[in-house]
């Protein structure tokens, strides 16, 4: 059963300030009350769902030195189960016997930094292995007295009706088949992780201890470049100021942020902190978290995503998708925002109170992109955000500037995409001349397939069939066809803005067509895009192409931004050098 029901009861002949409380088992408090030196538990309410006694002993508490309105408050709560309130004269009597504080200890140091629903406290249990004598609501209600974990509804009713976990407001109001509450909301954003329900305990508890100290050695596949070593010097005098909580780090794509970012993760280490790496997808998680292992040897590393077996850990560093976040609470000294601007983390308030929750108070967030988003911006611009830049990628070359091509594309909803003689040139002289495979991304799924299909016949015209592969998220062979264009099995893939990241190819152009379809080509989306060439010091020049029949303001601004930054490299650039130079003279 994982739905409790609780009683609410007056705290009488104790010098407390709070007279009301809720509890599922009114002789555990008895007793508990009796421990601390006095005062004794009268039962006032009939069994209510958590929310309602919940809002019951606040309304109750407000209340407070008001007879009149604490009898109706009271009937009302009796009437709402169809019975007559009779309150007993005689105070619950404390349990002839309770020894479960040891447990409670155990149990205390197994939830530190997690918030997780009853059904969840139950499987940590398990998975830990850890046996209990007493009744587990028994000992989380005696933390809960102790004051050591928060205990909540899911969904909360007060001042209105909200998932305590997620933060959202899409809720159902359902039967609940376990406890019989008639009306129980039930929250639909957040129940692929567990329903979370009116009538469900939330359990969260704050990691107050902090780790021991760990003496970490970074193990670099090679040194830090002069811009990186900047950045990195930059965040760790981040770590130690007061003023700001939250920091900025803009490395455009190729930049090498994750070495940059790992200095301030030995820090924070070093001084017995934990760290959180949360990223928006679970592919980033799976690929970095042996990457994080491999820098900080001896130190564990945990991968927290919906595929993994490892749900509960106290690992000084984890590595999670945004998802996973949700069962994290005031656990880490250093949370990191992988790719702040992507889905689906990006304008997801259900995920930024999840990483933000996740932070032990005095924490410090690092947002990690290189897009940041327009609020972001005007966050650093207001000083409520500092900023780190790393415009420089880690083989000191530019970022490749989109060249913009007006021309008359076909339309999707024609049966056969012919190629147009303009990307016809453009891709002989990319693969004959440059020997370069080839990116296309375009806006929809049916696009991929149409522009697909009239590459593979244009192709096919000069004995050339198996040149063109395309994909989408609604492709099942999507992996297999990506795998085989890595190995360099065929020169061109065609795809949507599925390998909008994370894809790093030793000699590719790339091509946006439709760029002017501005509700899928956003100016940061374009910016990922193009990050893609030229990120191997092998071929750095990698070429860029944005083929649409107008140049749309995303398009532009795009090519601006990437401009700017290319500005600031060559600054950073001159400035090291002067700097270099007054070394040797000096």
């Amino acid at each position: 059963m994982h739905c409790l029901s609780f009683w609410v009861y007056k705290l009488e002949n104790a010098s407390r300030r709070l007279r009301y409380y809720l509890t599922p088992n009114p002789s555990l408090d008895a007793t508990y009350w009796q421990q601390q030196g006095g005062g004794q538990v009268r039962v006032l309410s009939p069994a209510l769902p958590l929310a309602r006694a919940e809002a019951l002993c606040n309304d109750l508490q407000r209340a407070s030195g008001n007879p009149r309105q604490e009898a109706q408050l009271v009937a009302r709560a009796w009437q709402s189960v169809g019975q007559a309130g009779v309150i007993a004269d005689d105070p619950v009597q404390p349990l002839a016997k309770w020894e479960g504080q040891a447990e409670a200890a155990h149990l205390y140091r197994l939830l530190a930094g997690r918030i997780l629903l009853l059904a969840e406290v139950e499987q940590a249990v398990i998975t830990s292995r850890l046996f209990l004598s007493y009744p587990l609501p028994d000992l989380l209600h005696y933390l809960y007295l102790e004051g050591k974990l928060q205990c909540r509804p899911a969904v909360g009713e007060q001042p209105k009706h909200r998932c305590l976990r997620c933060g959202s407001y899409d809720l159902q109001p359902t039967t609940c088949l376990e406890c019989g509450t008639a009306q129980a909301w039930s929250c639909q954003t957040c129940g692929s992780m567990g329903q979370a329900k009116s009538c469900t305990p939330l359990y969260a508890c704050a990691a107050t201890t902090p780790a021991q100290p760990w003496a970490v050695t970074l193990n670099l596949p090679s040194g830090l470049t002069g811009p990186q070593a900047r950045a990195a010097q930059q965040l760790q005098q981040f770590l130690q100021q007061d003023r700001q909580t939250a920091c900025l780090f803009w490395a455009v794509c190729g930049a090498g942020k994750t070495e940059a970012t790992l200095p301030a993760v030995q820090q924070v280490l070093n001084m017995g902190g934990r760290v959180l790496w949360a990223s928006p997808r679970r592919d980033l998680v799976v690929e970095l978290a042996p990457r994080l292992q491999a820098a900080l040897p001896g130190i564990k590393v945990a991968a927290l995503h919906g595929q993994a077996r490892e749900r509960f850990t106290n690992a000084p560093v984890v590595i999670a998708t945004t998802h996973q976040a949700l069962r994290l609470f005031a656990a880490f000294d250093l949370v990191i925002l992988d790719e702040v601007d992507a889905f689906p983390y990006a304008d997801n308030p259900m995920l930024e109170l999840a990483v933000l929750r996740a932070l032990r108070p005095g924490g410090k967030l690092v947002y990690l992109t290189a897009t940041p988003a327009a609020k972001l911006l005007q966050q650093v611009k207001r000083g409520q955000v500092r900023q780190v830049l790393l415009p420089v990628r880690w083989h000191g070359h530019p970022l490749p500037e989109p060249a913009i091509h007006l021309l008359r594309l076909p339309r999707a909803e024609q049966p056969n995409w012919a190629v147009p003689n303009l990307l016809a040139r453009l891709l002989t002289d990319s693969l004959e001349r440059d020997l370069c495979q080839v990116l296309i991304y375009v806006p929809s799924v049916h696009l991929a397939e149409q522009v697909g299909r009239g590459l593979q016949a244009h192709f096919a015209r000069q004995d050339l069939p198996d040149w063109v592969e395309y994909i989408h998220a609604a492709d099942g062979q999507r992996d297999v066809k990506r795998a085989r264009f890595f190995a360099g099995e065929f020169p061109i893939l065609v795809t949507t803005t599925l390998l909008e990241r994370g894809i790093t190819l030793p000699r590719v152009h790339v091509y946006v067509l439709y760029a002017d379809r501005s509700q899928i080509f956003s100016e940061p989306v374009l910016m990922q895009i193009a990050g893609r060439a030229g990120r191997a010091a092998e071929y750095p020049i990698g070429k860029v192409y944005f083929l649409a029949e107008r140049r749309s303001p995303e398009m532009a601004s795009a090519c601006r931004q990437i401009q700017t930054l290319n500005k600031a490299a060559q600054q950073i650039a001159a400035a090291a050098q002067k700097e270099e130079k007054q070394h040797v003279e000096n």
